[in-house]
């Protein structure tokens, strides 16, 4: 059964070889979500080349930042410095188990997203899975809200979504390995894949969702 919405967004980092873009175009993909940052210092090596090359093509474009405890202010300022964010770019925290160890605390998110939109003027988008779920439990009412969602559930719908978003935005519904087919993108193979909340029209519209 196909996975609902118009499933044409990957999100995608170093690790990830990319062959040909040419053909990731004709997978009917047209948006991309890069990994740039991640904690207070580091930076993605292939982000910027990457950047030009499929913006180049056509393609619309994305950039991630792996959240870490480190203070929000320092981690606001690698990523905006090394994403260089474009008024036509999805900007987007990504909230996971942090590779330091400790992982970022739900007044850090806060603290994150409030900095983004004092900074460029809008919010990002929230990436989270199980992590953000146990991270929002018992929260009715936050900040947040104002955030697109961008929903990691490896099922066949994206069910148990925290209660302060109304329903999500992107749905990432395999990591390449687990989840619904399809896993792969041809000039990519298996990768992360995610699916909009809408038709293509209404995403290449509504780009960078917030």
């Amino acid at each position: 059964m196909p996975v609902r919405g118009f499933n044409g967004v990957i999100d995608i980092s170093h690790h990830n070889t990319v062959s040909s873009i040419s053909k990731v175009k004709s997978d009917n993909i047209v948006a991309l979500v890069h990994k740039a940052t991640e904690g207070r210092s580091y930076r993605d090596k292939e982000y910027e080349k990457r950047k030009d090359l499929f913006k180049s093509a056509g393609f619309k474009w994305g950039a991630y930042h792996f959240s870490s405890s480190a203070n929000p202010i320092l981690q606001v300022e690698n990523f905006l410095q090394y994403a260089a964010p474009q008024p036509d770019d999805l900007i987007c925290l990504d909230y996971e188990a942090s590779s330091s160890g400790t992982n970022m605390s739900y007044d850090q998110m806060v603290e994150f997203v409030e900095l983004i939109h004092k900074e460029v003027g809008r919010y990002p988008v929230v990436y989270g899975g199980h992590l953000l779920r146990e991270a929002l439990r018992g929260v009715t009412e936050s900040v947040l809200s104002n955030c697109p969602l961008w929903y990691a559930r490896y099922a066949n719908a994206p069910y148990g979504i925290p209660r302060i978003w109304r329903t999500w935005t992107l749905w990432q519904y395999t990591d390449g390995n687990i989840g619904p087919q399809p896993q792969k993108v041809r000039g990519i193979g298996n990768c992360d894949r995610d699916t909009f909340n809408g038709t293509r029209q209404e995403l290449l519209q509504q780009w960078p969702l917030t």
